[in-house]
């Protein structure tokens, strides 16, 4: 096989004007992704989809992922230039099937389309900004990507909702043609090809199919939870673990494996990994419940829900230079710890508001967990590129893994405990015989969005409001104390910081 080279040997002239082209596109994938929660309601209601109809189409895009890591050893053998670009063009086929889409399951097709595309993307540009920038302009590079592409998941929840309001949620996914080619033809003419692998290098096929098969029979356990018994639940995840054990197995034999099982030998790389995905989790789980909350229990317009969780982005550009300071100065643990501890205290204001019914105070709790993303980046984004001792493909395609599945896991359980909580609710609720008639299924498409709560009588509307409450309550309860695990988890994984000489 021969040893790994890196190209480009020398420094790109022409690498920030690059990075800005990364940042367009990695921003792109941030909108489709995170942005896409905002019109999760309308579309339900237009399409007529179901609770887990909305829960597949948002996480279409997100277990895409779990092919983060063949594209990133894709990237090592034929080039990270060449993948991403052909990425850009699957993310366009796949905004164009999704804009067309007649019907939930169409549009779930287009949404893991979409997917594929943006996991090719934002995991070969990772590899192209850590292979471009040397160590000592690597945070920076990496700070201003992973801060362009929050802001642009959160700015983009503000944009989305004027299109909803306007030209209605089809215009969402025609946008993206667009902007993807001006940003492609922007990166073409500023990015030279770079790979470190030979061209005739084997391609782990076999071990990207059980990673990607354990990780959708995870995720369908979870989201199907609410329709299939315990029996099935059990089946599920226990044919999970054994998915993830066939990997483990297959990563083991093979001579050229997908991910190396030497990387986990790294105490700073699986640290970060593992905390980054309970950050991750965490995180797209409040905010998809805080988008249909604030539409569907508050009344609120898409416009003024999106203006609401603006503060969190907000909040996010602000805290960005502080992470990005303590980083400069070699504290990684601060910033990692600090993240997960306000995202724990965010949930709990959220909480409080929830209680409350005070609005203001839910924006408190979305500008704290902001400002847990803002000063926790840097940090994390070095730690997991720069501390793997493989190549860059091998780190990009663990993390690309690492986030996509996280965040689709979050939607998973966030939809899981509100549902179970939230129905558990309203069989013990007072006055739950207002909802007598209404079917199951009806009731957690009004949970969802996907069916206006003025379906069901004024009497029981107050009853569901109410079970959501609790819902959302006890879901924020559970995620608040996965954060401080993840906060003890950083404390002890990350203690000793060791870093790639490179």
């Amino acid at each position: 096989m021969g040893t790994p080279t890196t190209e480009p040997l020398g420094l790109n002239p022409r690498r920030w004007q690059s990075l800005a082209a990364v940042c367009m596109l990695v921003g792109l994938v941030w909108i489709l992704s995170d942005g896409f929660i905002i019109a999760v309601p309308t579309i339900g209601r237009d399409l007529g989809g179901s609770a887990d109809q909305l829960a597949w189409a948002v996480n279409g895009f997100s277990l895409a992922a779990c092919l983060a890591a063949f594209f990133g050893r894709l990237g090592d053998v034929k080039g990270n230039r060449r993948i991403l670009v052909i990425g850009s063009f699957i993310l366009i086929v796949g905004a164009v099937i999704a804009g067309l889409s007649q019907t939930p399951d169409e549009l779930i097709i287009g949404r893991v389309v979409q997917g594929i595309g943006g996991t090719a993307i934002f995991t070969c540009a990772l590899s192209v900004v850590t292979i471009q920038f040397p160590m000592d302009e690597r945070p920076k590079a990496l700070s201003i990507r992973a801060a362009f592409g929050w802001a642009a998941s959160g700015f983009a929840v503000l944009i989305l909702a004027v299109l909803l309001e306007t030209l209605g949620w089809r215009s969402i996914f025609w946008v993206v043609i667009p902007i993807a080619l001006i940003g492609l033809g922007l990166f073409v003419v500023t990015t030279p090809e770079s790979r470190e692998r030979k061209p005739d290098s084997k391609i782990d096929l076999l071990g990207a199919v059980t990673l990607t098969a354990a990780f959708l029979v995870l995720s369908f356990a979870m989201i199907e939870s609410d329709e299939i018994g315990i029996a099935e639940i059990v089946g599920l995840l226990c044919g999970s673990a054994l998915l993830f054990g066939l990997f483990a197995l297959v990563e083991h034999r093979s001579a050229d494996p997908l991910i190396p099982l030497s990387v986990w030998k790294r105490p700073t790389f699986t640290g970060s990994i593992v905390v980054n995905f309970v950050f991750i989790l965490v995180l797209t789980a409040v905010l998809y419940l805080m988008s249909l909350y604030l539409q569907t229990v508050r009344d609120l317009s898409t416009v003024d829900a999106a203006f609401v969780l603006l503060g969190a982005t907000i909040a996010l550009i602000a805290t960005n230079p502080l992470g990005a300071r303590l980083v400069k100065r070699g504290r990684f643990l601060i910033p990692v710890v600090a993240g997960m501890v306000l995202v724990a205290l965010g949930c709990l204001t959220i909480l409080a508001g929830v209680k409350a019914d005070s609005t203001p105070v839910i924006v408190v709790g979305l500008v704290i967990i902001g400002s847990a993303v803002g000063i926790q980046l840097t940090s994390i984004s070095t730690l997991q590129v720069s501390s793997a001792g493989a190549t860059k493909g091998t780190a990009s395609g663990v993390v690309g893994v690492t986030f996509g599945v996280a965040a689709a896991m979050g939607i998973a359980l966030a939809t899981a405990l509100m549902q179970n909580f939230a129905l558990h609710s309203l069989q013990n609720a007072t006055g739950s015989d207002q909802l007598e008639g209404v079917s199951h299924q009806h009731l957690l498409d009004v949970l969802s969005g996907s069916l206006s709560i003025d379906t069901i009588s004024a009497a029981g509307q107050k009853v569901v409001t109410a079970a959501f409450d609790d819902g959302l309550v006890a879901a924020n309860v559970v995620f608040a104390v996965i954060a401080l695990v993840g906060a003890v988890l950083a404390l002890v994984m990350l203690r000793n910081i060791a870093l790639d000489d490179d």
